[in-house]
């Protein structure tokens, strides 16, 4: 069976030393049974840049007007999922971003709840363990 490939692009936003994560419902993109805890991100949009789609996608599920701190992803994830008996590979690009105004929109409805958290309470909360790796780099710089 052939592999898709899908290419995604997220936010690490960080606002006074706490992390910006998000509880996602449960969709037919994802393996999860259930919600799950992760960074705003999404796909990218043809003809969009990874940075581009990556601050769009935080505005969208979150809400929350945001910046790029540098063009540069600070982190690749990459996995495989499965979609209808399909296999897909991923790969996301996740950018550091700030916080220019939070609360400006609703979030997305694909999102549950939004929590901008201490390390710790992070990494309880993240579902993923790519994600907690992510977290640990980010804040072990």
């Amino acid at each position: 069976m052939n592999s898709k490939v899908d290419f995604a692009a997220g936010g690490i936003v960080i606002e006074k030393n706490k992390i910006l994560i998000v509880k996602n419902k449960k969709g037919d993109s994802s393996n999860d049974s259930e919600s799950w805890w992760g960074y705003p991100k999404g796909h990218l949009e043809e003809g969009e840049k990874p940075s581009e789609a990556a601050v769009r996608e935080v505005i969208e599920e979150t809400g929350f007007i945001v910046e790029l701190l540098d063009e540069k992803p600070i982190a690749e994830s990459r996995y495989e999922i499965e979609v209808n008996g399909q296999k897909i590979s991923k790969t996301v690009w996740f950018y550091e971003m700030k916080v220019v105004e939070p609360f400006k929109n609703e979030p997305d409805d694909e999102i549950q709840e939004i929590a901008i958290v201490e390390f710790e309470k992070a990494i309880e909360l993240l579902t993923h363990e790519e994600d907690k790796k992510i977290l640990k780099y980010v804040f072990n710089r």
